[in-house]
């Protein structure tokens, strides 16, 4: 089962870089993407959980909502990396600082997120089923965090590459 979230969390972080350097994406288009994997991701979820009726109930409303909330932390950090990728190659000082600020607070509000809809899903299924889930959320965050660090490039990287 985890190798298999692997592979989706690949192509995800694999498609959501193209579209992220792609100069003529438009809003659309990540609404498209962020669409499909919600799906193939609540597809993994599911799976992966292996909750009854009761339980499967119980979370899928909360779980959306979660989702929901997520989605739009998620357009924020888009356009965190779209403005980097705008300028890493000439990046200035003014500039890095905004973009790390920038993503320091993206970071914080997902983990508040997170630690809320924990709480609230705790209450529904059980703190062992939050729990789970939480773990394959940090699981899936990491491995797309992963794959977008190998693939985005480092400030001055292109600069020592033309030299």
């Amino acid at each position: 089962m985890m190798k298999k979230i692997s592979m989706i969390c690949l192509a995800f972080a694999i498609g959501s870089f193209q579209f992220v350097m792609a100069q003529d994406t438009s809003m659309n288009e990540m609404t498209i993407i962020q669409e499909e994997w919600g799906m193939a991701k609540k597809e993994v979820i599911g799976a992966y959980m292996e909750m009854d009726d009761t339980k499967a109930a119980a979370f899928w409303p909360v779980y959306d909502s979660y989702a929901m909330e997520r989605k739009e932390l998620g357009k924020e950090r888009f356009a965190i990396i779209q403005d980097y990728a705008n300028v890493y190659e000439n990046i200035n000082d003014a500039q890095a600082i905004d973009l790390t600020n920038r993503m320091f607070k993206n970071n914080i509000a997902i983990e508040k997120l997170q630690l809320k809809y924990y709480k609230k899903m705790s209450k529904v299924v059980s703190p062992v089923e939050a729990t789970k889930f939480i773990q394959l959320e940090k699981y899936m965050e990491t491995v797309i965090r992963s794959e977008m660090t190998e693939i985005i490039p480092f400030i001055g990287e292109m600069e020592g590459a033309r030299n």
